[in-house]
């Protein structure tokens, strides 16, 4: 006798196992997106000098927070093309997330870099082996990349200071459990506030707030639905962007010519980029070993000036 199953538990089944695939197809897009643009990881409603901000333990999409990170973007310092992007993703978005608050000791001026030119941390990856994720710089301001499983994106710098990161994505994964490729849009926010750590260093405090916008009915109504679970991800993948960087800052301060030589061993740099990384890597160090030296005890010498020529004023030489 044949079996008949249920018409409408298999319909059920059949929806469940779409939900399913659907829902890792938003997760996989949402990981490339925030992770190709916050790899380097990053941060919260424009710190107050004054109030310190409590450390948030989990991410949230409370509304109170959501009006107030749109309420601080700089829309009227952007181009008009840019005003309409940002807008219309800020506005309606299908998932809006604020990250956790997370603080981590590294040197502002590298964690600047890093948030700017993402590849280095990725091209680390790769030369690492984690990761077969890859990335080539379209310009200044603007990055592809691809994360070898299906997503690709693109992201844009809008607008930056060093306390104020504002990103604009677009990412699109194909991948064969879905029949047309699933696009999404992206913003991202990012913000840092840097302070004296107890080390004598400084402690960056991060948070990030991104805004996605599926351009599909149904997966925006699911990535809706689950962002508890796409939430998860977007937390962790941030977090654990923000300990390898402060990993990544240990290591320069203490070994920073071994950093300048693997430097030159990256693959997917630009010479400008890799030359900046040198760069900071050696101011890195050389800022640790200040830190470290114990000031000098003896009578500093005073400097020995030539006396004047027939051509030169005494008061010249001084003022040198």
């Amino acid at each position: 006798m044949a079996f008949c199953q249920n018409p409408k538990l298999a319909a059920e089944r059949l929806l469940m196992r779409r939900a399913r695939r659907l829902t890792m197809r938003i997760r996989l897009l949402l990981s490339s997106l925030v992770i190709a643009t916050a790899v380097f990881g990053f941060n919260t409603a424009l710190l107050s000098q004054q109030t310190p901000t409590p450390q948030m333990t989990s991410g949230s999409s409370a509304k109170a927070f959501r009006d107030e990170v749109i309420a601080g973007i700089p829309l009227q310092e952007l181009t008009t093309e840019a005003q309409s992007k940002i807008t219309e993703i800020i506005q309606n978005p299908s998932l809006y997330r604020r990250l956790p608050v997370s603080n981590i000791e590294v040197d502002p001026e590298y964690f600047i870099l890093l948030a700017r030119y993402p590849e280095i941390v990725v091209s680390i990856w790769r030369l690492m082996g984690v990761t077969q994720m890859a990335t080539e710089r379209k310009g200044p301001f603007s990055l592809h990349s691809d994360d070898g499983a299906g997503t690709i994106s693109d992201i844009e710098l809008v607008y930056g200071t060093d306390n104020y990161h504002l990103y604009y994505a677009v990412g699109e994964y194909s991948g064969p459990m879905n029949r047309r490729p699933l696009q999404g849009r992206c913003v991202i926010v990012l913000r840092t506030q840097f302070q004296a750590a107890p080390s004598g260093g400084t402690m960056a405090v991060n948070q990030l707030d991104v805004f996605l916008k599926v351009d599909n009915a149904a997966a925006g109504f699911v990535a809706r639905t689950l962002s508890p679970i796409v939430g998860r991800t977007a937390d962790h993948n941030f977090i654990e962007s923000l300990i390898f960087l402060q990993r990544l800052n240990e290591t320069t301060e203490k070994n920073g010519p071994g950093v300048q030589g693997m430097a030159y061993r990256l693959e997917g740099l630009t010479d400008e980029v890799q030359q900046m990384f040198v760069n900071v890597a050696g101011n890195v160090f050389e800022r640790k070993q200040l830190r470290d030296t114990p000031p000098a005890t003896s009578t500093p010498k005073l400097p020995i000036v030539a006396p004047p020529t027939t051509s030169q004023r005494i008061s010249d030489v001084y003022q040198r």
